[in-house]
């Protein structure tokens, strides 16, 4: 069965974004040991910082977008905002100026996400959702192995040429703008609910809001992937390595996207979404021991597996708690409370990195994970009518 031509059109730009905006994060924990001269606590910072801002910006965009019944106005803005943020990397080496950066470019993220995804939940039939969602994340993902391929050949033929990683990922980005050409808005034909930013929480169920609070919590235990890149300085790779894993670990997330959104559709999102951070804990396990390239690589391919499972899954069960007429400021608050548990364990886990090693910011983020499982798992003890 093919895919509605906004699904479709959306999948294209997400891969062109992520193409261009990973090749600029891959390179992250190479840029600021190597240039900015910082660790894993300014890496975490940095990281933590620009998705918790970012995904405060979710919140407010997600009931806009309800309010005004026009999406794609705020999804044009976000991409083109991110966009033009790239080639100016070359112009900082201080970690000050690529927070700035990180920061607009994660804020454009802030923007357009929300109302992306309450365009393509009220282009797909109820029903397939998962497949919906798990293409999306698949094209996205797709573009994020494609992205640190290029910055791994950029880096291999030319050691410590950032430049030119920042200036082709700014060529690709624009490929991102002309894509969105061929998207429509998407209106309920009866209107909206005129609701103030706030009103999104209060108006929702409480298996919503409890739901929301163990994405959290689950979220703080997830630690962020450009800090568990610097695994790869304690077996002796080199610097342009550090983008071929995480390529690693977005070709499994990519693999297994689509056929994770499938097995929400038949088995549920809360089961799918309770095994992805099962795995994260298993991957923790495998990463902290990992002591050469092929266990590291196993390791990746393990943690990829859990975006897979929890990403767009959430997201599809986050549609499935709200009405179409909140649904924007619903997926909004999803992000915003991932963004929140990602504020947290970015500069939490930079920090317990560098200060004590990678076992402890193993063993803290996977006892927020398991605590976080208890939360979510008691959220669908009883149902309740939204």
């Amino acid at each position: 069965m093919s895919l509605p031509r906004n699904i479709f059109f959306l999948g294209l730009t997400s891969l062109f974004n992520d193409f261009s905006s990973e090749m600029v994060f891959s390179v992250f924990p190479a840029f600021f040991t190597s240039v900015l001269k910082a660790g894993a606590a300014s890496l975490g910072l940095v990281d933590g910082v620009a998705e918790g801002l970012s995904n405060f910006f979710k919140v407010y965009s997600g009931n806009l977008s309800d309010k005004l019944q026009s999406r794609k106005p705020l999804v044009v803005f976000g991409y083109v905002l991110s966009v033009l943020t790239r080639p100016f990397y070359i112009f900082f080496s201080t970690v000050s100026g690529a927070l700035g950066l990180r920061v607009l470019d994660r804020v454009g993220k802030g923007f357009r996400d929300p109302p992306r995804d309450a365009i393509i939940s009220l282009s797909s039939p109820q029903e397939e959702l998962g497949r919906s969602f798990g293409y999306h994340r698949a094209m996205d993902t797709t573009g994020s192995i494609l992205g640190p391929l290029v910055a791994y050949l950029i880096l291999k033929s030319f050691p410590l040429h950032f430049n030119a990683v920042f200036l082709t990922a700014f060529v690709v980005g624009l490929i991102t703008i002309l894509t969105l050409f061929f998207i429509s808005d998407v209106a309920l034909a009866h209107g909206a609910e005129k609701a103030r930013i706030a009103s999104a929480f209060k108006n929702l169920s409480w298996r919503f809001k409890l739901f929301i609070f163990s994405i959290v919590v689950l979220s703080i235990g997830s630690l962020p992937i450009a800090v568990m890149l610097l695994k790869t300085e304690s077996i002796g790779l080199i610097i342009a390595d550090i983008p071929l894993f995480y390529m690693i670990y977005n070709l499994s997330y990519a693999g297994f996207s689509m056929t994770a959104g499938k097995m929400s559709d038949r088995f549920g999102a809360r089961t799918i979404i309770v095994i992805g951070y099962i795995i994260l804990l298993v991957g923790y396990f495998f990463l902290n021991g990992a002591q050469s390239p092929w266990t590291l690589t196993g390791s990746f391919l393990l943690l990829g597996l859990f975006p897979a499972l929890t990403d767009g899954v959430q997201r599809s069960l986050a549609s499935q708690l709200s009405t179409a007429e909140l649904r924007g400021g619903a997926l909004g608050l999803l992000n915003a409370g991932v963004g929140i548990g990602a504020l947290i364990a970015g500069i939490g886990g930079g920090y317990l990195w560098q200060a004590y090693g990678p076992a402890a910011a193993f063993l803290a983020s996977g006892a927020m994970v398991i605590a976080g499982l208890i939360l979510f798992l008691f959220s669908s003890v009883r149902r309740e009518a939204i």
